[in-house]
This record gives structure tokens, C-alpha cells and sequence, in this order.
């Protein structure tokens, strides 16, 4: 499996995606200063909350609607709104204007249109991928991801506070050469999917439909187990940061490191590694059964997070940080993987809506997980990453079987 074998709808999202996800990515993580400096943390939170249930909610809606009207009227849609939030961001944070409210409906607007665009971006992929691609597309988005991350997080830390406006600015541009390239060279795949329009779908309101996802066993089980690993994930910059910058102080080839210094440390293995390895590693993972992959995965994942819950030896983290990372490389395209395959053609954006609140549920758990840490020493903390790492992977594994008239689980596609 190479690039130039996918279909072009797939080649032009991956490559809008990377860019989009780098400018979100310069933007966003640094709103929340901006917001705290400019209407104090109190309000700044809350318009972070609504800034989280806005796009939830909207993301349902396109989730429902793209199933009825199609995918590219709505991610056209979206994309305009991005652009006309974007421009008016720069605008309030130019040299001629500075508004803070203008900012703060802009910086709403942004992620509403990003709400809208999740669901349906990741039900087209799915739409024009067959079961064979979908390991090496869902990688290679794995690794595209992580690098924006990573250019967009430098990007706005050199440009976010002095030089707002420029940031803005590019990010406007960016967003209208994405409008540009939906217009002309994205095809609609609702076509794709099935030769008929199915009258049943179509005829359902909202509420059934999401009841309709909600009410599907599998599904609710494969939810369930993302939201135990994905909350993991979280931890990372809460509790593990915490406690890392309270507790730990050690050495490190003769050097003192602090804990803050030790957490960066291992985000940058972490960061490093996904950028070295994902897609190799994808393409020699194209070989093995989907079982065993999530499997290995789930326990070098949860593994590596218990460690660091309660270790302060230097060199057993960063070993811990290399054994998350490769089990997250294995885990994470999988779960993709087996989510596409669960879901039916006729729902299959409003089921990437739903999956979409599972991060949602899981930043939640995050959050709750900082408290409960102030209250329990590492070890139980260790122990409770412990039992949702093996949550996850019963639950993970229990939707990988099939439902009556499924085929059994194939090996995960081969992409070398």
C-alpha cells in the first residue's frame, strides 16, 4: 500500500487535515492564557466549557444531517464559517482593532465549525477506504497529527503572544486555501456508500437516530473502552505533570533535573518516537490479526502509565514513556480500524459524532482523575490506571467479536 494508491478524496484530507490541525494547534492550547489574562481564569473556563458543549452538540447535528444531505455541502459550510471566524480573530487582534469580545464569539465560531467538520471528514474517509487501506490510512493520520501538533504548538509559542495578528493572519489563509480545495477538488461520497437512498434513515429525526446509535450494544462497548484508554491520555497533563512537578527531583547523566523537566522529557520521547515510527511500524503491524495487535498494544499502553503514576526513577520513566508511546502506535490505528468496521453505511457519520463524545467523556475523566489524585497516594493511582488500562482492553476485545452474520476479525491491511 503506497500514498498514490489512495483515493483522492483520502490524499486531499490528509494533507488539509495536517495543516489544519497545525494551525488549530497554534491556536488553541494558548487561548486559554489569553482568555484567563484578558476575563480572568473563572470566565475563561467557562467559555472554554461552552466553547467544548458547542461543538459536541453541533458535531451531532452534522453527524445526522451529513447522512441525509452529504458530505461536502456541509464541510463547504463549515469550512466558510472557519474562514469568516478566522479573519475576523486576526481583525479583532490587529493592529487597528483589539476586542476581546470579538475574540471570544470568533474563538466560538471556530469551534463550532470545527465540530461540524470532525464527524463528517472521518466519515468520508471511511466512505471511499476499504477494510484492506484503512490500517495504513488511519497510521499514516496518526503520524500527520502528531507532527501538526508539534510544528503548531512551536509555532504558537513564538508568534501567539507578541505577534498575534501574523498568527491570525496565516491561519486565515490557510483556512480559505482549504475552502478552495473542498470546492474543487473534493467529490461527494455519499454515493459511495450504497447504490439506493435508504427511506428508513432518512425519514428518522435526531432523536431516533441517536438512539438508534446509543442503543447498539457493540458500539456502546467499543465506546466504553475508548473512553477508559483515551482518559489515560489525559492524565498525562494533569495528574502525572502534577505529581512529576511535586515529587520527583533526580539526576540524569550527572545533570539535576526538576519535575517539570522530566515531563517534558517525556513528552518529547513521546513526540519523537510517534514521528520515527508510526508509519513503519504501521505497515510491519499490516501482518498480525487485530486481536492480537490491540491486545500487546493495550498492555504496553497501560503498563507504561501505571509506572508513571508512581516512579521517580529517571530511566524507569523514560522507559515508560517509550513502552506507552509504542503500545499507543499499536492501539490507536486499530481502534480506528475496528470502528469503521462496526458501524452501518446508512448512519455512519452520526456514529463518528457519537464516537467524537468519547473524548469528551474521557477529557472529563481527566480532569475528575487530578482530584481523586489529591486525595490517594501514587501507588493507588497506579492501581487505578491499572484496572482502566484492563477495562479498556475486555472491552475492546469484546467488541472485536463479531455480531451474527460479521466475519471474523482479518488481519489488520497490509500496507508495505
Amino acid at each position: 500500500m503506497k500514498y498514490t494508491d489512495l483515493h483522492r478524496n483520502i490524499k486531499i484530507r490528509i494533507i488539509t487535515d495536517f495543516f489544519t490541525d497545525l494551525t488549530q494547534k497554534s491556536i488553541i492550547p494558548f487561548m486559554a492564557i489569553y482568555l484567563s489574562v484578558q476575563i480572568g481564569a473563572g470566565w475563561a473556563g467557562m467559555l472554554l466549557t461552552v466553547n467544548i458543549v458547542a461543538s459536541m452538540i453541533v458535531g451531532l447535528g452534522a453527524g445526522y444531517w451529513s447522512d441525509r444531505v452529504g458530505r461536502k455541502k456541509l464541510m463547504v459550510i463549515a469550512q466558510i464559517l472557519q474562514v469568516f471566524a478566522l479573519f475576523w480573530l486576526a481583525a479583532a487582534n490587529s493592529p487597528w482593532m483589539d476586542s476581546v469580545p470579538l475574540t471570544c464569539v470568533m474563538f466560538l465560531l471556530s469551534s463550532i465549525s470545527s465540530g461540524i467538520t470532525g464527524p463528517i471528514a472521518n466519515a468520508m474517509i471511511v466512505d471511499v477506504s476499504s477494510e484492506h487501506e484503512r490500517q495504513y490510512v488511519y497510521g499514516l493520520q496518526y503520524w500527520t497529527t502528531n507532527v501538526a501538533i508539534t510544528i503548531g504548538a512551536l509555532m504558537g509559542g513564538l508568534l501567539f503572544e507578541s505577534f498575534r495578528f501574523i498568527l491570525f493572519s496565516l491561519v486565515c489563509m490557510e483556512s480559505l486555501i482549504t475552502l478552495f480545495i473542498l470546492l474543487l477538488y473534493i467529490h461527494e461520497t455519499m454515493g459511495n456508500r450504497h447504490s439506493n437512498r435508504l427511506d428508513v434513515p432518512i425519514n428518522r429525526n435526531i432523536l431516533k437516530t441517536y438512539g438508534g446509535v446509543f442503543r447498539d450494544k457493540r458500539f456502546m462497548v467499543f465506546f466504553t473502552a475508548t473512553v477508559l484508554a483515551v482518559s489515560l491520555e489525559f492524565q498525562m497533563d494533569k495528574y502525572i505533570a502534577v505529581r512529576l512537578k511535586s515529587e520527583f527531583n533526580a539526576q540524569l547523566f550527572h545533570w539535576d533535573i526538576s519535575g517539570l523537566q522530566m515531563f517534558s522529557l517525556i513528552m518529547a520521547i513521546n513526540t519523537v518516537l510517534v514521528v520515527i515510527m508510526a508509519i513503519p511500524f504501521s505497515k510491519w503491524l499490516g501482518r498480525f490479526q487485530s486481536r492480537f495487535i490491540m491486545t500487546v498494544g493495550m498492555c504496553m499502553y497501560t503498563t507504561g502509565f501505571g509506572v508513571l503514576a508512581f516512579s521517580n526513577w529517571a530511566w524507569l520513566l523514560i522507559t515508560s514513556a517509550v513502552l506507552l508511546t509504542i503500545g499507543e502506535l499499536m492501539y490507536a490505528p486499530v481502534r480506528h480500524v475496528m470502528l469503521a468496521g462496526m458501524i452501518p453505511e446508512s448512519d455512519r457519520a452520526a456514529y463518528m459524532a457519537a464516537d467524537g463524545m468519547s473524548y469528551n467523556a474521557a477529557a472529563l475523566l481527566g480532569s475528575i482523575g487530578l482530584t481523586i489524585g489529591a486525595f490517594l497516594p501514587s501507588y493507588a493511582m497506579a492501581g487505578l490506571y491499572i484496572l482502566m488500562g484492563i477495562g479498556a482492553l475486555v472491552f475492546f476485545r469484546q467488541s472485536l467479536r463479531p455480531s451474527t452474520g460479521q466475519r471474523e476479525p482479518q488481519p489488520c491491511a497490509d500496507a508495505s
